[in-house]
């Protein structure tokens, strides 16, 4: 099997999620001085109490680095068809992603005095476009192995 552009953008977008699932995402303080944490996975406060609500922040990019995982997995077989439907999942589920992120940060910045978004908040923007270059790569593959084909000649 090669490696080929595509196999290098699906290996840095996922590096992308796992770091992104590891580390907070954004801090929030409110106007009586506590402060809130929000992970992929939980809210954080300052006296170490957690609440699960953003668990689906974190379902969104597991099932994201699955996808992206799979088709890594069937580029073994050259199936570009299924490659193409499984990078436009990834990309749509990571679109979710910042939809679901922007409706918790929404809710959460009712009364807040100053928020503090974190470096890992852009890591699966980092991943979408990686995403989308691993699919641009795989639309090119298969064209060049389809011009390939029809350049192939039968002898007599």
């Amino acid at each position: 099997m090669k490696l080929r552009l595509q196999h290098i953008c699906l290996l840095l977008a996922l590096a992308a999620l796992v770091v992104c699932l590891c580390y907070p995402l954004v801090q929030f303080i409110y106007t009586d001085q506590t402060a809130v944490t929000m992970t992929n996975f939980s809210l954080v406060h300052l006296d170490g109490s957690r609440h699960s609500s953003p668990w689906a922040l974190g379902g969104l990019l597991i099932a994201t680095g699955l996808c992206q995982l799979f088709v890594l997995l069937i580029s073994v077989f050259q199936n570009f068809a299924l490659q193409k439907r499984g990078l436009i999942v990834a990309m749509l589920l990571l679109a979710g992603y910042y939809v679901v992120y922007l409706i918790f940060v929404l809710i959460l910045r009712a009364d807040v005095q100053a928020t503090f978004p974190r470096w890992t908040s852009i890591l699966p923007l980092v991943s979408l476009i990686l995403t989308f270059m691993a699919f641009n790569a795989v639309r090119r593959t298969e064209a060049q192995i389809i011009a390939s084909a029809n350049n192939f000649r039968l002898r007599d």
